[in-house]
């Protein structure tokens, strides 16, 4: 992941040495565009690019996507898109999107907070039904973070999903969200899994 973040007052940090561009992959090359972008005030510019980075599950680009989207520099402030964004990269693991995340859920009414966990549910979802490891690993995780309460069941189902295909850390999260679950729910659930597994299966062939 990289070490690169928007502050809230747009303040940058550099860890990473852009001197030679020649070991980077695709996306680090656009991350640094991006990030250069807002250095000159072309925010819009930085937009565009964050989200072409966030729409692949780069997280540090969709935190630094929902900051210029609450922000309001380079587009009118869009509270619903830059909630979605966070969501997004919290379950990415960036950490300082919980603080945002909690700033923006203050201020939307909870019709639309419904509506926004719907669309954060099915970008996940759609990418996480065609073989995307990392969407299947964070189907798992959005039902304890996103939903006003968690959702061991549906949880339960992904994180079964994710350990099969032997996604790091699943294994884990699958046996501790297990002891949340009802012992009459189990086994109906690991049906389920194993019915969605083997359509995921095919997909990935």
């Amino acid at each position: 992941m990289k070490q690169f973040y928007l502050a809230v007052f747009i303040i940058f940090l550099f860890p990473i040495n852009y001197s030679d561009g020649s070991d980077l992959s695709e996306s680090d090359l656009l991350f640094q565009e991006a990030t250069e972008a807002v250095k000159e005030k072309r925010y819009l510019k930085a937009i565009n690019l964050f989200e072409k980075l966030g729409n692949d599950f780069e997280a540090d680009a969709q935190y630094n996507l929902a900051i210029l989207l609450k922000s309001g520099r380079g587009k009118p402030q869009d509270y619903k898109a830059a909630l979605k964004w966070g969501w997004l990269s919290l379950l990415g693991n960036i950490e300082a999107a919980d603080k945002l995340v909690d700033e923006i859920k203050g201020i939307v009414p909870e019709l639309e907070l419904k509506k926004i966990r719907k669309d954060v549910k099915e970008f996940i979802q759609v990418k996480a039904e065609k073989g995307d490891n990392i969407a299947i690993s964070q189907m798992g995780n959005y039902f304890l973070v996103v939903p006003e309460t968690e959702e061991y069941k549906d949880a339960y189902l992904w994180f079964l999903i994710a350990a099969a295909f032997q996604i790091d850390g699943s294994i884990e999260k699958r046996d501790r969200v297990e002891s949340e679950v009802e012992s009459k729910d189990i086994l109906k659930i690991q049906s389920k899994a194993l019915e969605l597994f083997e359509k995921i299966s095919q997909t990935k062939k």
